[in-house]
């Protein structure tokens, strides 16, 4: 547990309200609890100051000139992005030291396989009837569940979860850090990536796909989604329950994604939207704006799926419609 006042003095904020309030850990905006605290750097978040459970939040000072008097409010100064990175610095768990292949402090059910090769963190749980191959990396806190399968040179990082029945096949990277950086003093600063990486049960996850880690909350992927080889989802997606990623989709950051719904291969979403449930996007689309539920959708841009098909069908007659032009250009001229 930690202070109001400790974090303050950490990133030298001012406090307005109770200084001896305990929070547990850092949250996202949206997804806070009362005993979490959360932060409100922009706009976007400033604005719907109400919309978040946490009672303790970072803000920019001078920005509000009304208070609630039901929250705790740290103001900061200059630049509040700097601050940010302090504070998940400050949040971040930290880990053991790696001392044997196979540390002694794990909770392994009966009928687990481990084959040689393998790194198993401390405080590592794997549930009943899984089994690990070669040359797998599973770092420290990470759960497994009973009847998994991780593959050969699969890597799994810190205090990962994942379900029962999932199979992870070869070279898949889950919980690596997302991609986060600010610009300070001319370089690019890294965030640290202190989330995780929740998989639920029934999931299958295919080779060298690479599944980040949270900046700040978890990165879910639903009970029985399958994703295809050669697949990204950034940080603090949420992929939803059912769902079809296919090869070589790159989904950015804070992807909401809903059930039964399928990405084909090379499709590419941009960052912060929402994919509805039961959506079809075709392989090679470029998604820039949300999704409505119950939608088919092709191209880029993005439209629907039979609009997509007559477009594609006038590109073909653009040819000889110019052949046609130039002639009545010719004939336009002789005259």
């Amino acid at each position: 547990m930690y202070s109001v006042e400790e974090i303050a003095k950490l990133i030298d904020g001012k406090i307005i309200g109770d200084k001896n309030f305990k929070v547990e850990g850092l949250a996202p905006f949206y997804e806070s609890k009362e005993n979490k605290i959360t932060f409100a750097l922009d706009e976007k978040f400033l604005k719907n100051l109400n919309k978040t459970l946490s009672k303790a939040i970072i803000i920019p000072e001078g920005i509000i000139t009304e208070f609630d008097n039901n929250k705790i409010y740290i103001l900061v100064d200059k630049s509040p992005k700097e601050k940010l990175m302090k504070i998940l610095k400050f949040f971040k768990k930290e880990q053991k030291e790696i001392e044997k292949n196979i540390e002694e402090d794990l909770n392994i059910y009966v009928n687990v396989k481990i084959s040689p090769n393998c790194y198993i963190g401390h405080n590592v749980k794997i549930g009943e009837n899984s089994i690990i191959y070669p040359n797998v990396t599973i770092l420290e806190g990470v759960t497994i569940g009973k009847n998994s399968i991780i593959y050969p040179n699969v890597t799994i990082r810190e205090f990962c979860k994942i379900g029962d029945n999932v199979i992870i096949q070869p070279g898949a990277v889950i919980g690596s850090d997302g991609f986060g950086y600010i610009p300070l003093n001319g370089m690019h600063q890294k965030l640290e990536q202190i989330g995780s990486v929740i998989i639920e049960d029934n999931v299958e996850i295919g080779s060298n796909t690479t599944i980040d880690r949270g900046a700040i909350g978890d990165t879910i992927i639903k009970k029985g989604t399958k994703i295809d080889n050669l697949v990204h989802i950034a940080h603090n997606d949420k992929i939803g329950e059912n769902c079809l990623i296919i090869a070589q989709v790159g989904i950015s950051g804070s992807v909401e994604v809903g059930d039964n719904t399928i990405l084909a291969g090379q499709t590419g979403v941009a960052g912060h939207l929402k994919i509805g449930s039961n959506v079809v996007i075709a392989a090679k689309s470029g998604v820039t704006n949300n999704v409505p539920d119950n939608s088919r959708m092709a191209g880029f841009p993005l439209r629907a799926h039979k609009d997509d098909l007559r477009v594609k069908v006038a590109m073909g007659k653009v040819p000889s419609l110019i052949k046609q032009i130039k002639k009545l250009e010719k004939k336009l001229e002789e005259k």
